[in-house]
């Protein structure tokens, strides 16, 4: 009885050591999995941002062109686009304060 109780014991130890073994590799992964992630993440809010002042600098720029071509008299609006204007154009001017908006 005493030498099987040791028996289990050591077996019990060696899983034991085992497991802890496995915990640690397991421990080691998931610490690198997770610096990987903060990286990721880090980068990929620097990219956001990239990609939004891209959209923001076109989209102000083509804004810009707009707004000149309003104030050098011609319609900016979709039902007369281009054409000379004579006056203000309530279309262009929803247009123009639509952009303000964003």
């Amino acid at each position: 009885m005493d030498g099987e109780l040791l028996s289990i014991l050591a077996y019990f130890q060696e899983q034991l050591e085992e497991m802890s073994a496995k915990f640690k590799k397991l421990k080691d992964i998931s610490y690198r999995l997770y610096e990987e992630n903060e990286e990721l993440k880090k980068e990929n809010n620097e990219l956001r941002e990239i990609v939004f002042m891209r959209k923001k600098e076109k989209k102000s720029k083509a804004y810009s062109n707009l707004l000149h071509l309003y104030n050098e008299g011609y319609h900016i609006c979709h039902p007369s686009f281009a054409e000379r204007r004579k006056g203000d154009c309530l279309f262009c001017q929803k247009l123009i304060d639509s952009q303000l908006e964003e």
